[in-house]
């Protein structure tokens, strides 16, 4: 496991650093002057991705071979993986009611399933959650900002 850390971490570091030096300023303008620029968020992302990345080598380095033994359990469950497939299946649902019906749908359907695949079985909560981040999310691109989701 110790080497797998450290040869996944140097993986992500190099792609981290190859999207921050070369992708990034390749694919993403600079922006009007006076405004943030696009690149800011994936530079940042990039940024922690790396970060973490070198942690992760770092860590796994530095680590005393009894904190690496082999006879203990494995890091991700299988009910951890179950439960990543399910909201996956979620995400993918919603994506492709947003763009084969409305914003609207997509939306519901991303509460609603993620709701009901976390476990939550109240209905009030399935009839209070939806509508108010819904409206939230309305109210903050339409009213405050002024733009439009689609």
């Amino acid at each position: 496991m110790r080497r797998a850390n450290v040869l996944s971490g140097v993986i992500l570091a190099v792609f981290g650093l190859v999207m921050l030096f070369a992708v990034i300023p390749w694919e993403i303008g600079a922006g009007p002057d006076g405004m943030m620029s696009p690149r800011l968020v994936p530079s940042l992302m990039m940024v922690v991705v790396v970060g973490l990345s070198l942690l992760l080598v770092i860590n796994n380095i530095r680590a005393r071979p009894d904190d690496l033994r082999s006879d203990r359990p494995m890091p991700i469950s299988r009910g951890e993986i179950a439960a990543l497939i399910k909201i996956s299946a979620v995400f993918a649902i919603a994506i492709g009611l947003y763009l084969w019906l409305t914003p609207l749908a997509g939306g519901a359907a991303l509460v609603f399933g993620a709701l009901w695949v976390l476990g939550e079985r109240r209905p009030i909560i399935y009839a209070v959650m939806p509508p108010a981040l819904l409206t939230a999310i309305w109210f903050l691109f339409y009213k405050v900002l002024g733009t439009g989701i689609v």
